[in-house]
């Protein structure tokens, strides 16, 4: 913004000198300046007029009242005193908008190695699905974000960190009516909020999220295919009012998209399926669409199941018998498989089953020889989304052998397939032989005594399945 200021006051008089070296990020509601320190930021918001400060004032007061000590959201501290309308909030340091991730720059010589520049599709994966954790967190408290977008959520700007964090908590409501102000960015509005015919609510989130997380996995909008980008400027603002079909709809070509990431690449069927759900049957019809703890599940899931190529550095998904982004034969891997235990049911019997006799899955999650994995307690205890995850167990491989560890002090019991020899697992290192495409033994995750997941481990060799 023009004329930055040098110094901002809040209402209680505190003051704030506004870092002279980190550049002001601007969007649009307005723009945010770090506060010299490097622990709190500052929001200046364009419109100025009172009843836009007195709005300001009483929904700081409210979301300050919130229950949000569990929720990873800068928090607003302050509202600032005149002339500037605004805020302090807890600063996101060594993080940065998730849009980073989902908008290619102009000029990048290589989409494939910008894509991979950013964590590839694992992390990708990843940061989606802890950002639908949060969302989920919030509607658990009955509380609505509102505006949901790229700008909005921010990650960790390190590579190999996976930390997500939202901002604008003034944004937060319980569900509002369509006369109500309703802050949204267009493109990631659900129709019936461009439409004026709803106010914002948990399935006008669902569909923001819906479309950055596509947006973010295969960098093209859902909405917005080449039919669009081709046609006259106003095939845009009906394709966003849910007016034309969506890129990959399954009976319509019309909006086809060419650009971005092929799909099928970075989309596993699972999360193919509620791409349909969200803007197939959804698009116009909000209580067909999935709400957002399914989409912080299915993240997970897609995430867990994805391998490492040890020739390019991308990661794809495990069921592919080559890298699909360099065609290099698939590598070592063990597939570890989470079934639940009843001993209530029979010495012999205790693993749970469908009625084809089948066992029950609870989770699937791949290692590679290239990056440890940990059993936390989303995959040890099926934990819901938004809930504190702790790391039991870290799980390593090198060739065809198996390396445990306890990470939490807790002792684990190994036991071996033939239930003739068993070991307890604890902080220091445990090695087995695995032996190709045999479950050799059970790491069990609770007390045998009681109903619990066990653990089982898949060896396969690397080269063609």
């Amino acid at each position: 913004m023009s004329n930055a200021p040098k110094e901002v006051v809040d209402l209680h008089g505190h003051r704030y000198p506004l870092s002279a070296t980190a550049s002001p990020k601007s969007g649009g509601q307005g723009t945010v300046f770090e506060v010299e320190g490097g622990k709190l930021a500052v929001k200046i918001l364009i419109n100025r007029t009172s009843a836009q400060r007195e709005r300001l004032k009483n929904q700081i007061t409210f979301v300050k009242r919130l229950p949000l000590q569990d929720v990873a959201i800068a928090k607003p501290l302050a509202v600032l005193r005149s002339p500037y309308l605004g805020y302090v909030m807890e600063l996101m340091s060594g993080m940065v908008p998730l849009k980073t991730l989902a908008a290619v720059p102009k000029g990048t010589p290589s989409l494939v190695r910008w894509y991979f520049s950013g964590g590839g599709l694992k992390r990708r994966l990843r940061l989606l699905a802890k950002s639908a954790d949060i969302l989920a967190k919030l509607h658990s408290k009955g509380l609505v974000y509102g505006d949901p977008s790229p700008a909005n959520i921010f990650v960790s700007e390190s590579v190999d960190a996976q930390e997500v964090a939202f901002i604008d908590a003034d944004n937060l409501t319980y569900s509002s009516s369509p006369v109500a102000q309703t802050i949204y960015t267009p493109s990631y509005g659900a129709p019936e909020l461009l439409k004026g015919l709803s106010g914002v609510n948990s399935l006008t989130d669902a569909h923001a999220f819906s479309v950055l997380a596509f947006q973010t996995l295969t960098l093209a909008h859902p909405l917005i295919g080449d039919y669009v980008t081709e046609g006259e400027p106003c095939l845009e603002e009906k394709a966003l009012l849910g007016e034309l079909p969506w890129i990959e709809h399954e009976g319509d070509n019309l909006n086809r998209c060419h650009s971005g990431i092929p799909r099928e690449m970075v989309l596993s069927p699972e999360l193919r399926k509620l791409c349909r759900r969200s803007f197939e049957e959804g698009l116009n019809e909000p209580t067909k669409r999935p709400g957002i703890a399914e989409w912080a599940e299915r993240l997970h899931a897609s995430a867990d199941r994805t391998l490492n190529c040890p020739s390019c550095g991308g990661s794809y998904y495990y069921n592919e018998a080559h890298c699909p982004w360099c065609d290099h034969q698939r590598p070592t891997f063990v597939r570890i498989i989470f079934y639940l235990w009843d001993p209530s049911l029979g010495e012999g019997k205790e693993v749970l089953e469908r009625p084809d006799k089948k066992p029950v899955i609870a989770e699937i999650a791949i290692m590679d020889e290239q990056v440890p994995l940990r059993i936390d307690s989303r995959l040890a205890f099926g934990s819901t989304p938004g809930s504190h995850c702790r790391e039991l167990v870290e799980l390593s491989l090198s060739g065809d052998v198996l390396s445990l560890k306890s990470l939490d002090g807790a002792s684990y019991c190994l036991i071996s397939a033939s239930r003739t020899k068993q070991m307890d697992l604890g902080l220091r290192p445990v090695t087995t032989k695995l032996e190709p495409r045999k479950s050799s033994l059970y790491l069990h995750l609770g007390d045998k005594a009681e109903v619990h997941r066990v653990v089982r481990f898949e060896f396969h060799p690397g080269g063609p399945s």
